[in-house]
């Protein structure tokens, strides 16, 4: 075969596959000789050949364009280590592309890097910088538009105002992706992955840091977020709306200004994951708005402003969950129904649960408080007397924000003593008739250590 030019001996290497012996597939078929031998002709002029295509300084195709021209669809591009000018390169077939020790593509601050369009593509090993900016349109290091089945792995976008971009895009893979944003203001940066429509995609091992949302997600159901980190982003770590059916797991949100907020949704798994260090009067471990039939276990909130912000919830559980040394615990307020709140561990928080209604429906059961002061005569392991998590005190903050400078005075040891002689000054509803005496065995050691990663 011919090479289509280059300064190496060969940069275009021509991959075919032969399957099956003519004698074999006589055999199977059960035809005579003449008649296989037809078949095989047939069956030869559909063979796939894929092509590898290498781009270099040195080769023909010098740049990642000029080898998108010429390739054919399943193709596979193999970018040497350099650096190269790419800017608004795009992508209508079948690719995959493939970097040799990390080149780096430079986007030279104008518009999108790369843009897949209508087409599946694999692109990997990969460094993407300097996409443009505006505020029209999202550019991005790589988006996808309309791409079913894709893959982006082993990819590094630096000073990109979004990392990777899906629009009405589904199936995709995201993995191993590294964002790191230009910590510019907040409306001169966008989100690090974001994804619009696009349902059935997988998002894991990923990091993002300095953008404006880490993680973006509208309209994209019944997608998977696994074992990604979030942190030091201008506003929050995740944020999604309209994004029913998805399962968040193993994730840690660290150091957003405003946590992470998650809205308008049915159907959510949040598991296993670390929320921390979410610190601000509008920071939140994570803020849960109209959010219903959802199951919120097995996470670590560790040191918040407010670990939990519940509004208009309904259904949702609350199981085995680490809430440390948080200002609030949990906010619920008088919107949220029918939720659960069991089998989680309340230490060190300043207060651990505050409502602004009188009556809730927020049901609590077998939690462990460090303030319970009650006892256990029968050495089941739950408290005899029942525990009320929401004292006179913190409604009175709620109130009257300045009164926190009370806060571990006289006045609030008065009060404590007060509202245990006369309950009725606190929601009467909102109890814990069966306390734990000690935490569950869920909150784990491993749990607290997630929480302690070094400053970015």
């Amino acid at each position: 075969m011919r090479c289509r030019g280059s300064a190496c001996p060969v940069t275009v290497r021509r991959q075919c596959t032969f399957v099956g012996r003519s004698r074999t597939l006589h055999r199977i078929l059960g035809l005579r000789t003449g008649v296989t031998i037809v078949l095989l002709l047939v069956l030869a002029g559909s063979f796939a050949c894929a092509e590898v295509v290498r781009v270099c300084a040195g080769c023909r195709f010098a740049t990642l364009e000029s080898a998108i021209r010429v390739a054919a669809a399943g193709d596979t591009i193999v970018i040497e280590a350099g650096r190269y000018n790419s800017t608004h390169v795009l992508i209508t077939k079948p690719l995959t592309i493939i970097g040799n020790d990390n080149p780096i593509l430079d986007g030279g601050g104008t518009g999108t890097v790369i843009t897949v369009r209508s087409v599946p593509v694999s692109i990997r090993n990969v460094v993407i910088t300097n996409t443009g900016f505006s505020s029209l349109d999202e550019y991005a290091a790589i988006k996808l538009i309309e791409s079913t089945a894709s893959t982006v792995e082993n990819i590094e976008a630096q000073r990109c105002a979004f990392g990777v971009v899906l629009y009405r895009s589904s199936q995709c893979i995201l993995s191993n992706i590294r964002c790191e944003g230009t910590s510019a203001a907040e409306s001169l940066s966008g989100n690090g992955i974001h994804l619009w429509k696009s349902p059935s995609c997988r998002i894991k091992h990923c990091y993002v840091a300095h953008h404006r949302d880490g993680l973006y997600f509208e309209f994209s159901r019944h997608c998977s977020i696994e074992s990604n980190e979030s942190v030091a982003n201008m506003r929050y770590g995740l944020h999604f709306m309209f994004s029913d059916s998805n399962a968040y797991r193993n994730n840690v949100f660290r150091s957003n200004a405003a946590g992470v907020a998650v809205m308008y949704s049915r159907n959510v798994l949040m598991d296993a994951n670390v929320f921390a260090d979410n610190w601000g009067p509008s920071s939140y471990g994570l803020l849960l708005k109209d959010i219903n039939q959802s199951r919120i276990s097995n996470n670590v909130f560790d040191r918040n402003t407010v670990a939990i912000y519940m509004e208009g919830t309904d259904g949702t559980r609350f199981t085995t969950n680490l809430f440390r040394a948080n200002g609030w615990a949990l906010k619920a307020l008088g919107s949220c129904i029918g939720d659960t709140l069991e089998d989680n561990s309340f230490v060190a928080n300043t207060f651990d649960v505050m409502t602004n209604a009188y009556h809730t429906e927020l049901i609590c059961r077998r939690n462990y408080w460090d303030q319970y002061r009650g006892y256990d005569l029968d050495h089941d392991g739950l408290g005899d007397v029942p525990h009320r998590p929401v004292s006179v005190f913190s409604m009175l903050v709620e109130r009257v924000p300045t009164a926190v400078l009370l806060l571990r005075s006289f006045v609030v040891e008065l009060l404590t003593y007060v509202e245990r002689v006369i309950p009725s000054l606190i929601p009467a509803a909102l109890l814990d008739p069966m306390p734990r005496m000690a935490p569950p065995s869920s909150a784990t050691p491993s749990h607290f250590d997630r929480t302690r990663q070094p400053e970015i």
